[in-house]
């Protein structure tokens, strides 16, 4: 296995992982801090999660073609 040699610009395009990081982190949030419950709803999780998964299969166009071969 290898990283990518551009590995650098698919994290800074990478939406999916970070809407699945953030849906994560409020997930631990509302199941922690039960005040903050009042303020978040409880399907935040659940639509980032939604908004990943369309994040992940919609086409996000390259500034340049990657070649992997190189």
């Amino acid at each position: 296995m290898k990283l990518l040699p551009d590995w650098r610009a698919v994290i800074g395009r990478a939406w999916s992982l970070r809407l699945i990081e953030i849906a994560a982190a409020a997930d631990i949030i509302l199941n922690v801090v039960p005040f903050v419950s009042d303020w978040l709803p409880w399907w935040l999780t659940i639509a980032l999660l939604a908004a990943a998964w369309g994040a992940r299969i919609l086409s996000q166009p390259e500034k340049e073609p990657a070649n992997a071969d190189q």
